[in-house]
């Protein structure tokens, strides 16, 4: 997906940070997508506690990081990129309990190599590590799974797995290859994921540092989910409702998609054609 920071950046200048402003007066779909309110229904029945500690991996145009805050006893936000900080910065920086990072996750013994702070306290990487050395309770990726080949999401999450402390929960996103709204004509944003492929990354976290691993199932999809199943709760025939329209994509629409979910639903295929997967794994307690 384009990034679309500074056309964000002109937004919020243009409506004084009034993210529910732009919202009105604006009809593109990347202003949806990183100012809509629905966004936070991904995450917002995490029963995050004032005492825990979120780590946020891409900015993603701060479109969670108000519920972490509001939420979490403390949230660090990591990105590469200071266009996407300074957006997250613009619509919440205002928090007390929120540290903006230009970074990148690393490799174990290493996880806070080249990690600044972005304004703020500008705290160095030796700073950063002392402080945040003994992980956090919620590593949450929003989108970063959107922009990562198939081939390096396993690293990805393996990065991101040794900064959940015991007792901790690793949280990440993705579009499904075979959702679908693809059969129908629309046209994806981002590399994807089939079903088979995205439960093997979290099947192999829980291989290779224990805990265990659900999937969750964001309908229409994860970036405006109104209803969310998982693999304890499926639907049933009839179930799935109103996923028909996709407010921020391209693409021509060729059929009925609640009717193609109601067959995949019959025939118990619902997880091989949703839209989107929600993977989280829990770490073991030590």
């Amino acid at each position: 997906m384009k990034d679309y920071s500074y056309e964000l950046l002109d937004l919020l200048e243009k409506y004084k940070g009034d993210a529910e402003a732009a919202l009105r007066g604006e009809t593109s779909p990347w202003c949806l997508y990183a100012f809509s309110p629905l966004r936070e229904n991904l995450f917002e029945w995490l029963e995050m506690k004032k005492n825990d500690r979120v780590l946020q991996v891409g900015s993603d145009y701060g479109s969670c990081t108000g519920l972490f805050s509001e939420r979490a006893g403390e949230v660090v936000v990591l990105d590469q990129r200071d266009e996407n900080l300074e957006v997250n910065r613009r619509r919440h920086g205002e928090k007390k309990n929120l540290c903006l990072i230009r970074g990148e996750l690393q490799s174990a013994g290493a996880e806070f190599s080249g990690w600044k702070e972005y304004k703020g306290k500008e705290r160095s990487e030796e700073e950063l590590a002392a402080r945040y050395r003994d992980g956090f309770d919620y590593v949450i990726l929003p989108s970063m799974l959107a922009g990562t080949e198939k081939n390096a999401a396993a690293d990805l999450l393996a990065r991101a797995a040794a900064l959940v402390r015991p007792g901790g929960k690793l949280l990440a996103a993705a579009e499904n290859e075979s959702g679908v709204r693809y059969f129908m004509g629309a046209e994806p944003f981002e590399p994807y994921l089939l079903e088979v492929e995205f439960r093997g990354l979290f099947e192999d976290l829980k291989e290779k540092f224990g805990g265990t691993a659900m999937l969750y199932y964001p309908v229409p999809d994860y970036r405006y989910p109104m209803t969310i199943y998982s693999d304890g709760y499926l639907p049933q025939t009839g179930d799935v409702t109103n996923i028909s329209a996709r407010l921020d994509g391209p693409g021509l629409w060729f059929g009925n998609e609640e009717k193609a979910m109601a067959n995949a639903c019959r025939n118990r295929d619902f997880t091989k054609f949703t839209n989107s997967f929600l993977g989280m794994w829990e770490k073991g307690k030590a």
